[in-house]
């Protein structure tokens, strides 16, 4: 990682723990101690943030960082079963979209520039395409609600303010 992304991500640590310190204590049961452990470990020490009571967690200015560290925590330790799996065929559709995308930029051999394989692969572009298409389509129909809605009204139920 370079430096000024383990500066902003140590930062993020920071409004992460202030984020987790506001779990009732079943949710903070579910997170194991020795991540929090490690975040608390890792903050950036001078980088002040408080979260704002009045607002819900959408409201929060919070870094991009923060954020995909929430999800992250939410995808593995705070989600209900069927939406792990859910999440899993998501990683697993992302990474081989990925690897895909490897394949048809530069070819089984990054080294060689060979013509016929460079043709060949986009050729084949269009049907990686449609079969990423109907996997990504599979995995929105098994969706009921878009996840990412439930993570954020999971995270707005968490820091409901209780009056």
């Amino acid at each position: 990682m370079t430096n000024e992304k383990s500066i902003l991500y140590r930062k993020a640590y920071v409004e992460l723990y202030e984020i987790l310190g506001i779990l009732d204590k079943e949710q903070k049961n579910e997170i194991p101690n020795d991540f929090i452990d490690n975040i608390s470990k890792n903050m950036d020490k001078d980088y002040k943030f408080e979260f704002d009571m009045s607002k819900g967690i959408s409201e929060q200015d919070l870094m991009i960082e923060t954020k995909a560290l929430l999800v992250e925590i939410y995808e593995r330790y705070l989600a209900p079963e069927e939406e792990k799996e859910l999440w899993q065929k998501y990683d697993r559709l992302c990474l081989n979209k990925i690897e895909e995308d490897k394949k048809l930029k530069y070819g089984n051999n990054i080294f060689e520039d060979d013509q016929y394989a460079k043709a060949s692969l986009l050729k084949n572009e269009n049907t990686c395409k449609d079969s990423y298409d109907d996997e990504k389509n599979s995995l929105i129909s098994l969706e009921k609600e878009n996840i990412f809605h439930k993570i954020v009204r999971y995270i707005k139920e968490i820091f409901k303010i209780k009056k």
